[in-house]
């Protein structure tokens, strides 16, 4: 094996130990220990630490496993109840006002970053930033043992309609017809 492979692997796993340390730290000061794998990567992202393969796919499959589990534990039925879509919708539809109001406000004043930036720009990014984390909100109510309560349930099923409609904005802004595949999506 090759030396760089080596040090680029134990690179890793000092990273996963010191994420597990900080998550440790958190737990022990009655915070989610998210919080923690949050902070070691800010501080490592800080130093300019720079995290190998093995680490990426790591990350990809934690992620595949999370948003597995959730689609293990959720109700179908949920997403079809009046209190996630509206919900979702008045969510989505306040934030995209309030943020692209303020960020194109903030243009016109001629700030440094947003300077250049027109109303349609300050809506894509409000957009962008009406989204909830369903990562940190799963973990939250599983830790929190949360995850099959009423709110639980109608949580997960707001965080999931914003997920599938930040699909389907990814795959519009492409420009490229989705496959016919993906519509069987909406058969569920």
């Amino acid at each position: 094996m090759d030396f760089e492979w080596v040090a680029i692997a134990l690179g890793d796993v000092t990273w996963i130990s010191l994420a597990f340390l900080f998550g440790f730290l958190a737990r022990q000061v009655n915070l989610p220990p998210l919080v923690g794998f949050l902070a070691t990567g800010f501080l490592l992202n800080y130093l300019g630490v720079v995290s190998g393969e093995m680490l990426l796919k790591l990350a990809d499959l934690g992620i595949t496993l999370l948003l597995f589990t959730v689609g293990l534990k959720l109700n179908l039925k949920v997403l079809v109840k009046p209190q996630v879509w509206s919900v979702t919708l008045i969510h989505i539809i306040i934030i995209i006002g309030l943020f692209s109001s303020a960020i194109y406000a903030i243009s016109l004043l001629n700030t440094p970053l947003f300077e250049t930036l027109d109303f349609k720009s300050s809506a894509l990014i409000a957009f962008a930033l009406s989204f909830s984390s369903t990562v940190f909100v799963v973990k939250v109510l599983e830790e929190k043992g949360e995850m099959n309560s009423f709110h639980g349930r109608i949580a997960i099923g707001i965080l999931v309609m914003q997920d599938l409609m930040a699909v389907i904005f990814l795959a519009a802004s492409t420009g490229k017809i989705p496959s016919y595949w993906a519509l069987l999506l909406f058969l569920l």
